[in-house]
């Protein structure tokens, strides 16, 4: 009879605990699954992707725009038509430049210095120090010389003026006018065409 009793007891035991604690279920505990990695996104001006958590936005006509970095929604910003139109990334070709900016006394070690800076932005292939230059080689999509400039400056160079002032600013201005035709390529328009030829 005590064992029958004692049996009784941890039955009854057993039934207001499972009772107390509810039904168990049979869905796992909630935690983060491993086995879907983050959501990533293209970056439409370098298309890189990077995951969404990452991103550097930007909210454009009710719609966020995401991004692998500052330098990529800037680029994006100074001419959205270039990265939203028709043509298909695929199609889209580098626009190589290659430009020698000079420098107003610099140290060999401030020229070396803005050479690493140069070339850890994205579209920058080369950056050669000289006595007084950096030959600077880069993509036209993805950086332009007034980026390169404000990295340059920013190291402490500082930009002969003169005729290297005006051999920039019509190198800045040309820039525009190959980025702004790129991105309407399209359009049939005269600059886009080449010319005849005569025969």
């Amino acid at each position: 009879m005590g064992l029958i009793r004692f049996l009784v007891l941890i039955l009854l035991i057993w039934a207001v605990l499972h009772l107390l604690r509810g039904k168990p279920s049979r869905r796992r505990p909630s935690r983060p699954d491993s086995t879907h990695p983050e959501e990533m996104i293209k970056d439409p001006q370098c298309g890189t992707y990077v995951p969404r958590s990452q991103a550097v936005t930007l909210t454009r006509g009710g719609e966020t725009i995401c991004f692998c970095s500052e330098q990529c929604r800037e680029r994006f910003t100074q001419n959205p038509a270039l990265y939203t139109g028709p043509r298909r990334t695929v199609d889209i070709r580098p626009i190589a430049k290659k430009r020698k900016l000079q420098f107003v006394s610099p140290a060999p070690e401030t020229l070396r210095k803005a050479s690493d800076k140069l070339l850890q932005m994205m579209g920058v292939t080369a950056a050669r120090p000289g006595d007084d230059d950096l030959l600077v080689e880069y993509d036209l999509r993805q950086a332009t010389l007034a980026q390169i400039e404000a990295v340059a400056t920013s190291s402490g160079l500082v930009l002969k003026g003169g005729l290297h002032g005006f051999r920039r600013d019509w190198w800045r201005f040309t820039e525009r006018n190959e980025i702004e035709n790129a991105a309407d390529a399209g359009s049939g328009a005269c600059c886009n065409r080449p010319p005849a030829k005569l025969d």
